[in-house]
């Protein structure tokens, strides 16, 4: 590390009363190693509102109602300092035990930690018409896409290697969303008494990634929440799903566990599972692919079909388990409530 950057560090370092006595640069994250212990002294271009929200998340965690690693205070109480360019916040060093490349092991403390962060920070339902409105209109342009893409594949002589696989995927893609679009639209409806389709909101991290996370051994928290915003908590849900259908191997991965570790951690009401189905339905990666594949095409033909055939297989696995899952869930409802008829009977 240059000698003016020691010297900058040293003045921010500073204000925590620490002295350095080797401080090692990896990315945007200092290792601190002082006499008082080693620490990560984190540095990033911050707005205002980001701050904020910084500061919610970390008291909820210093009241232990989030696992979440937050910044220590500066001697002046502060728990973000700023610089003329960059903030800077100063969190415990973790000796992490799980390596970034192992996604298996690091989904799987994601998909737990996240839904504690959901279920310890529920709120009551609010009326949710302006989302089912959006999620109604996003299907809607999601469609319109891959219609138009059909169209063209359909109309060439010869439909290349690609195409031809995305042609032969087309009755259930489309099924999909016209099914997706249906349930949207009519949750827009208002009921006699006036009032929409209801979900409940929540503490969201808005950045979930399994690299925003500290696992040491069995202990894992949470990190990084500069985007972190209550709202209805369903949409980060849905994100997380389809994100790790893209990123985690569809051979290789247990659905089935993920999906438990999720909803054991934080139930859903019968419309919260249905709107995540629901939006599982209209995944956004097949898309992108499609997108990329037309107007930039850096990878071979056989790459990109390889690559469709791997999230088409990945996400039939995500949704074939949601909806067994669900429908599992549906079934010993209904035979609790049967048994509750029985009894009031007798």
């Amino acid at each position: 590390m240059a000698a003016g950057e020691n010297l900058h560090f040293n003045r921010i370092l500073f204000q925590y009363d620490l002295v350095p006595l080797r401080m090692d640069p990896l990315g945007n994250v200092i290792k601190v190693e002082t006499a008082n212990g080693t620490f990560a002294l984190k540095q990033k271009k911050l707005t205002d509102r980001q701050i904020r929200h910084l500061h919610k998340a970390y008291s909820l965690a210093g009241r232990l109602i989030i696992d979440a690693v937050g910044p220590l205070p500066s001697k002046y109480g502060d728990l973000v300092v700023r610089g003329e360019e960059n903030s800077y916040y100063l969190m415990p060093w973790f000796e992490e035990t799980v390596p970034d490349s192992d996604l298996s092991e690091r989904y799987r403390h994601l998909f737990v930690r996240s839904a504690q962060l959901h279920r310890q920070t529920l709120q009551e339902e609010k009326d949710a018409s302006d989302l089912f409105a959006t999620a109604a209109q996003m299907v809607g342009a999601r469609q319109i896409e891959w219609e138009r893409f059909l169209n063209r594949a359909e109309h060439r002589v010869y439909p290349s290697p690609f195409e031809q696989c995305i042609l032969s995927f087309t009755a259930d893609g489309l099924n999909n969303m016209q099914r997706a679009f249906a349930y949207f639209s009519k949750g827009q409806e208002k009921n006699e008494d006036g009032s929409g389709k209801k979900l409940r909101r929540a503490l969201c991290h808005g950045r979930l990634s399994p690299l925003h996370l500290l696992i040491e051994g069995e202990k894992s928290f949470l990190c990084n929440f500069e985007e972190s915003e209550e709202d209805f908590f369903i949409i980060e849900t849905a994100a997380l799903f389809e994100q790790a259908s893209v990123m985690l191997s569809p051979a290789g991965e247990s659905w089935n566990r993920l999906l438990h570790s999720y909803f054991s951690e934080c139930p859903l009401n019968e419309e919260e599972s249905e709107f995540l189905f629901h939006l599982l339905l209209c995944p956004k990666a097949p898309l992108d692919l499609i997108g990329e594949y037309e107007e930039n095409r850096g990878h071979s033909e056989q790459w990109y079909t390889k690559r469709w055939m791997r999230l088409s297989r990945a996400y039939t696995e995500m949704t074939g388990q949601l909806q067994q899952l669900l429908d599992q869930k549906k079934k010993k409802e209904e035979e609790a409530k049967k048994e509750e008829e029985q009894v009031k009977n007798e």
